[in-house]
Parts: C-alpha cells; structure tokens; sequence
C-alpha cells in the first residue's frame, strides 16, 4: 500500500528547480516511487491526502544542533563576548542531569519535526544514551559524542559508531564531533582525522567561532583556523565546519580550494559574537546549510526564520540586495544542508528514488496567500504555523499540525519541570 499526496504544489528543488504547480506524489515504503500529473498516480487501496491546497516541499534539513539543550532556552540572553568565550557555560546547567537531557531531547525532535525540520546533525556529551532517544522520535538524524582535550571519550564515541554506524542510508547514523579547534588539541585532532578515515565517518567540529578560539590556535604556530584544519587532516569535504566567523580575507579566498562544508548559524552567531559569516562570499562555492544551533544562543528551532535572517543579513553583509536569492535560499534549507552531510543522494530534492522525507504546508493559511511565487512564500512569509504534514522516510509524523509519535503537551510539561537536582554537565 502506497502513500499519494494528491494535486499538490510541488516545489522539486531538482537540478532545474521545478515548481509543479498540479502533481501526485506516489510514495512507497521509504521511498518516492513517482511524481505524476494530479489525479493519476492512487491505485485501489492506497492513502490519499489531498494536498490541493497546500504546497509540498522538500523536508528541512538543520545541519548544526544540540537537541538535548533544549531546556536551556532564556538562560542567557544578552551576554557579552566574554561570557561565551570563557566556556559557553550556562548559568544553572550543572543542576540538569542525563536524564534530564534525554527527556529534553525528545521535545526537542517533536518540535523540529513541528516546523517541517525532518533531518539534523546532532552533537553533545552522553551520545550513547541521547541518539536512542532521537532514533525513536522518528526524524533523521547524523549523531556526535562530543570530545575534548579535556574528554578524549573515544569509548563513546566508539559505542556510538558501533550503535549506528556511518552509512548515511541508514534514518540515524553517527559521526565523529570533536568540540572545537581550542578545546582539542593537535593530537586529538590528528586522531579524530585517522579515525573519520578509518571508519568513513564524517567529521563535526565548531571551527573560528571566537576571537579566543582563534588566537589559541595561532599560539600553537598555525596561521589560523584553516592552516590548523590542513594540519590536522581536516580540510576536506568530509569535515563540517560550524560558524567559520573568525576567518581572514585569505582564508575565506583559500577556503574553497578545500571543499570544507559549512553549518551557518546566523541567528546563534548573532546573539553571541554580533557578526554572522560573510555568506555571499562563499555560497555556491562550497556546500552551505542552516543550522539553528542551541536554545541559548538562537531561543528558537525555526530553519525558515533561519533563512530569512541569513538572506537579509547575508545581503547586507555583501551591500548588495541582488545575492541570496529566494532559488538559492531554498536549496540551503533542503539540497545544500544535504550536501553538507552527505546526503543529497538520499534527501534534499523531491525526485523518484529519493526517500520520502517531506513537508506539506498549508497554502491556505493567510501568510501563504497570494501564492505569486511559492518559493518566495517559502523564505520570506511562511512560518511552523504553516506545516500541516511531515513524512520522514515515508512515514507521516505530523498530520494536520499534529505529532502521531508523542504528545506535544505532555513534552512541553516535561522540560518545565527539569533540573530540579544538582547534576554534572554536558558539553556541546
């Protein structure tokens, strides 16, 4: 038995960017089987969702998270620098507890999934017993143990690759996450490239998000957050770079010649450096996705606020109101964010023998109307409020703005209540 979203507005983000605005989507197993004119594609016995009025897009794909923090939204607004520098520690995040974490985590994935967000990559400390968490949740996810100089945890990591393994094709498989370029030494970072060799796994790791970060480096005898990649084995297309804000004009000029994938986080950047990554300088030139990154640095899990704010600033940034266009926006959230994890293969593009990882909005809604240009209605006006159903991997996990694997009430009281005891902490 197939699934048929029926008589749809299609947005395909194929190679040519088709918009189909009549279509059928035949999906079977996990899979896009067709996509045919509306009205043709339903056999005896399958599932038939209309979607005439409503506007069918590839699933969102947030490329840099920390699910599992989700309690630590309002924690810290408003701080200096400084204050981030020092450790991104948050006040009162000793008293949150695994446990708490794993209970935060699930909200977390339900509302990912809520705004039309069907894939993360998805780092922290504990991995072992956060992942099964986001497995259950039904998103797709790539899954880090966070590592240190401080915590070379390669047992964890080991029992995490071992767990999920490093074939993308699977809906949860693991990476390798060293935190930072300052929080890991050149040992642990040489390690971390033999080991992403060893097992074919891709390489996460916060790179020239401070000032700080930067000169612990140069102190090392590396140039900067480039030269200590290169040095490592790390500049290549299998390493994702989150931030990249601290880079030289050289660096960005040299950045390509490495192929290096980058998670762009604008908003988090903002709140806590007050400066984003020059994005029209590097888009189109290497792989760019959006990522939301953690609750207390961007309060909020919107991929499309994400993309409108990476437009607009992206265009000031370049004094330039012509780059970042509404066709390049919606690739970043959907076939870019896949190639940054090595996926477009699998998802980012709605094309038979790709999984069905879906999101069908509601193109009746007040902020979808008049739909001149879906695409546009996409970036600059349409939020969460408009997500009516998510598929991931061909099963529907939102139907009509409500989730079928949990309760959404009862997950929003259970991060109310968490961090009542003192607990050790976990690190991004």
């Amino acid at each position: 038995m197939a699934i048929v979203l029926s008589r749809a507005g299609v947005l395909t983000v194929d190679s040519v960017d088709r918009y189909l605005p009549n279509a059928d989507i035949r999906i079977v197993g996990t899979t896009i089987e067709a996509i045919g004119a509306a009205g043709t594609l339903a056999q005896p016995g399958d599932t038939v969702i209309d979607c005439s009025e409503a506007l069918v897009t590839p699933g969102l794909i947030n490329v840099h998270t920390h699910a599992a923090t989700a309690f630590f939204r309002g924690l810290a607004d408003d701080r200096t620098r400084e204050f981030w520098s020092a450790g991104y520690a948050v006040p009162g995040q000793a008293r949150f507890t695994v446990e708490d974490h794993m209970v935060s985590v699930r909200a977390a994935c339900a509302e990912f999934l809520l705004n039309g967000v069907t894939c993360i990559a998805d780092r922290l400390g504990d991995m072992d017993r956060i992942a099964p968490v986001i497995e259950r949740s039904g998103i797709r996810a790539l899954v880090g143990h966070t590592i240190t100089d401080k915590r070379p945890d390669w047992k964890t990591t080991d029992a995490v690759l071992e767990r999920f393994g490093t074939d993308p094709a699977k809906r949860v498989s693991a990476g390798i996450a060293p935190h930072a370029l300052d929080s890991c030494d050149d040992a642990l970072l040489r390690e971390v490239a033999r080991r992403a060799e060893q097992t074919g796994a891709r390489v996460f790791i916060h790179v020239a998000q401070s000032e700080p970060e930067v000169l612990a480096v140069r102190k090392r005898g590396h140039d900067g957050a480039l030269a200590c990649l290169i040095a490592a084995g790390l500049a290549t297309s299998n390493t994702v770079a989150a931030h990249a804000l601290y880079l030289t004009d050289a660096e960005f000029e040299a950045w390509p010649d490495y192929g290096i994938p980058i998670a762009h986080c604008p908003a988090s950047n903002l709140k806590i450096e007050a400066r984003t990554l020059p994005l029209a300088r590097l888009v189109g030139r290497v792989p760019i996705g959006l990522g939301t990154d953690w609750t207390v640095t961007n309060n909020s899990m919107d991929l499309l606020a994400e993309a409108r704010l990476a437009a607009l600033v992206g265009k000031m940034r370049a004094d330039d109101p012509t780059v970042l266009t509404v066709k390049r926006m919606v690739r970043m959230l959907t076939i870019d964010g896949a190639r940054v994890l090595g996926i477009d293969r699998l998802v980012g593009s709605i094309e038979p023998g790709k999984r069905a990882d879906l999101v069908v909005f509601d193109a009746n809604r007040l902020e979808a109307t008049p739909a001149h240009d879906p695409a546009s209605n996409l970036v600059y006006s349409l939020s969460p409020r408009s997500v009516r159903d998510v598929l991931v991997d061909g099963e529907l996990l939102v139907r009509e703005g409500k989730l079928l694997r949990d309760d959404e009430t009862t997950l929003a009281r259970s991060q109310r209540y968490l961090g009542r005891e003192p607990a050790s902490e976990a690190t991004g």
